[in-house]
């Protein structure tokens, strides 16, 4: 399974054969393939907004999460129930992966934070800025099902994929951006859930299977039963087939056995006329 595309970016997809990199760039790729333009009901003004609302999400809230993470590596393993194993397709036990990620994901991601600039603040000042951030998404939310009207746009895929990240922590780990959003964006939360319910119907099947096509349909149960049912008249067959075979080759060898006591019957009582004879 590959994790990363070949440009070390995530997500990515591959769509007949062509690897497709970054979630702006898939998204326009399969609007382009299929037809799909979801901002296509967007007039100039909307679309401006949408723009700037997900560079907001992407260039800046992304990196007060990306910030947390790094802080605290035992979170995102316990929060996001992740097993490591599955999750870096190793055989390695778990304690050993457990040390193996908190040390190369926690100096990777300072490295990442504070390239970036946000990591040269102070954690008060970084929750600060993903608080307004969350503030800033809701107020344009407002009492709306999604940000621009009944239908969701580009810009509920981009808030859905990185608000999710802070909604779904297990609730019993201590987030403060999580609890502020929570406590003052309602509607924050709401949004998330519509999304979840239209998007991913499968979403218990994934989180538990971590399948990463749950929604393709797999072969009925029926065909395996039936298909273990055919082996099994078929070894029941071959079984009964064996067994008339055996009793053949006995009755066959019974057969024999009386021919040559005959014989050997009929060459004694030869021998015993020719000494009479003699």
């Amino acid at each position: 399974m590959k994790f990363r595309s070949k440009k070390g970016l995530l997500p990515f997809i591959e769509l007949n054969g062509e690897e497709i990199a970054d979630s702006t760039v898939i998204i326009k790729e399969l609007a382009q393939k299929f037809g799909k333009d979801l901002d296509a009901g967007l007039d100039n003004n909307q679309k401006n907004v949408s723009h700037a609302m997900i560079s907001m999400i992407e260039n800046h809230l992304f990196w007060v999460v990306m910030w947390w993470r790094t802080k605290h590596p035992d979170n995102i393993i316990r929060g996001y129930k992740m097993n490591l194993q599955h999750f870096l397709g190793s055989r390695m036990p778990n304690g050993f992966l457990n040390l193996l990620f908190k040390y190369s994901y926690n100096r990777k991601g300072l490295k990442k934070v504070k390239a970036h600039g946000i990591g040269v603040h102070k954690p008060e000042e970084i929750n600060e800025f993903g608080q307004h951030d969350l503030k800033v998404l809701s107020e344009m939310l407002a009492d709306k099902p999604f940000f621009f009207g009944d239908e969701p746009t580009t810009l509920d895929v981009v808030a859905f994929a990185n608000l999710a990240q802070i909604y779904f922590i297990e609730k019993d780990l201590q987030y403060s951006l999580q609890e502020f959003m929570l406590e003052n964006c309602a509607n924050l939360v709401g949004h998330v859930n519509r999304m979840k319910e239209r998007c991913f119907p499968d979403w218990e099947d994934i989180c538990t299977t971590l399948d990463l096509n749950s929604h393709l349909p797999k072969p009925p149960p029926e065909e395996k039963e039936t298909k273990g049912k055919d082996e099994e008249k078929k070894a029941e067959k071959e079984g009964d087939n064996e067994n008339e075979e055996k009793e053949k080759s006995e009755k066959e060898i019974e057969k024999e056995s009386e021919k040559d006591k005959e014989n050997t019957d009929k060459e004694n009582k030869e021998k015993e006329k020719e000494k009479e004879e003699k």
